[in-house]
This record gives C-alpha cells, sequence and structure tokens, in this order.
C-alpha cells in the first residue's frame, strides 16, 4: 500500500466516523427531549436551595410558624418521647441489677 493509498483510507474512515458521529449526536438530542423537562426542575430546585441557603432567616421563620401552628401536637410528641426516654433508662438500669 503506498502512500497515496494509505490517505484515501484514512479519508473513508474519517468519513464513516464523521457519520457514526452525527448518529450518536442525534441519539442523544433525542434521548435528551426525555430528560429535558425532569432537569429543568432539578435547576429549579438547585436554585431554591442555594436561595435558603443565602436567606437563613427565611428557614427559621418557616420553622417557627410550623411550630406555632403544631404546637399543641409538638408537645404531645415531645412528652410520649420524654416518658420512652424515662422508660429506657429504667429498664436499663433494672437489666444491669438484674444481669450484674
Amino acid at each position: 500500500m503506498n502512500h497515496t493509498d494509505r490517505l484515501i483510507e484514512l479519508a473513508r474512515r474519517k468519513e464513516r466516523l464523521i457519520t457514526r458521529i452525527e448518529q450518536q449526536r442525534d441519539a442523544i438530542a433525542g434521548e435528551w427531549h426525555a430528560w429535558e423537562k425532569p432537569a429543568a426542575l432539578m435547576d429549579r430546585v438547585v436554585a431554591f436551595v442555594g436561595f435558603l441557603k443565602s436567606h437563613p432567616v427565611l428557614i427559621a421563620a418557616g420553622v417557627a410558624v410550623v411550630v406555632a401552628l403544631r404546637l399543641h401536637k409538638l408537645r404531645r410528641w415531645l412528652g410520649r418521647g420524654l416518658m420512652l426516654w424515662r422508660i429506657g433508662r429504667s429498664a436499663g438500669t433494672w437489666l444491669r441489677r438484674l444481669f450484674a
């Protein structure tokens, strides 16, 4: 194979590769349409999280509103948690004495 034949073969290979690349780009573009809306949603979520990070007072205000509206439920759950904690401590003490 002489130099000219080698260059011709390289040019043909280049054309095949360019055609293959175009087909792959078309396939990726077709797949992207399915992911376009979810990706846009994720972009908005990331932007919103960034906004909240730069405004922590808004998070504190939101938590305060939730606590104020559900304070009676919060008290009930805190009471239950305290009761379970006390039972757990008593049971631990009792089990240590039993198996000591």
